[in-house]
């Protein structure tokens, strides 16, 4: 196993000036998080997705577990004109518990929607979106798609469950069945690693020209490029951990991390903010976490609370 994940990932541009790479994952809730490109979310989602939604609007990605201390922070949650529910991930690091990390936040979004009172026949479709950028599936296809199937007679049992992996390193091994597609424009912009490659996804592509563009000001801010360089350093050296957990054959720690992960990063995240001299309110703003977490953690690292 290699660590896949190679520190300060940015895409290289025509002048040599930064430009962050929409992989990593703070960059990615930056972009297509916010309300006003809810048009290139939509977009996105069209393109990946056969519903043809008319709008999308962004709901709290927070997903309680009931009975522990715990909760997960999805990376986009979605809500769509028709009423139904998509998760979308983008992920970096190659983790082992993948496919039951999406079992688990499916299953929650969908159980989330039943309150007291309500009846069974009034739970919506719910969609979970893996973007990986490492590969998974054993097959050559880029977009493998999971529904409930009888395995004999091929019969679907209800479309309420669907979920979807799109592996960024086969975009340019699996071009000819998408060529002409908004998905492998998209999956493009997505896994470029030069300005040429965004520009050429976005080439008559008004939703992705807008995302290159919005994503040119995200890099230009100062503050923001800082909370990017602590988000890429953590992912470094969390892939350099898993890296050296596997050489020295730590399984035992191995599965604990994998287990415990998601709080870990998103807490080590926090803190490296923290640390870097970033305000409440903008960490609320990029991580979702409510003010309880961040003075918690604030105080694990002897810092004031509000």
């Amino acid at each position: 196993m290699k660590a896949n994940y190679s520190i300060m990932r940015s895409i290289t541009t025509y002048t040599g000036e930064f430009l962050m790479s929409p992989r990593n994952d703070f960059a990615f809730r930056l972009l297509f998080g916010d309300p006003n490109n809810s048009d290139i979310l939509l977009d996105l989602l069209n393109a990946i997705l056969p519903d043809h939604f008319q709008s999308v609007v962004c709901t709290d990605p927070h997903l309680l577990i009931p009975d522990t201390k715990k909760e997960c922070i999805l990376d986009i949650k979605v809500l769509s004109d028709s009423g139904v529910y998509v998760d979308i991930e983008m992920q970096v690091l190659d983790l082992k518990s993948m496919e039951k990390r999406s079992l688990f936040y499916w299953a929650k979004m969908y159980l989330d929607q039943l309150n007291r009172g309500h009846s069974y026949h009034e739970l919506k479709r719910t969609i979970v979106i893996n973007i990986l950028d490492y590969m998974l599936m054993p097959v050559e296809d880029l977009h493998t798609c999971f529904q409930a199937y009888d395995k004999t007679h091929d019969i679907l049992m209800s479309d309420v469950f669907e979920i979807h992996f799109l592996e960024l390193p086969k975009v340019h091994r699996c071009r000819v069945p998408y060529k002409g597609t908004d998905l492998l424009s998209w999956l493009t912009f997505l896994n470029a690693y030069t300005e040429e490659e965004i520009i050429m996804a976005a080439e008559g592509k008004p939703a992705i020209q807008k995302a290159y563009n919005n994503l040119q000001i995200m890099s230009l801010d100062e503050e923001t490029r800082r909370l990017y360089e602590a988000r890429e350093m953590f992912l470094h050296d969390q892939a350099t951990r898993m890296y050296e957990a596997k050489e020295e054959g730590l399984e035992e720690g191995m599965k604990k991390g994998r287990e415990e992960g998601r709080e870990e990063e998103r807490e080590g995240f926090v803190k490296n903010l923290l640390s870097l001299g970033m305000d409440d309110e903008f960490i609320k703003k990029a991580t979702g976490l409510d003010q309880s977490i961040i003075d918690k953690l604030k105080k694990s690292l002897s810092l004031p609370t509000q």
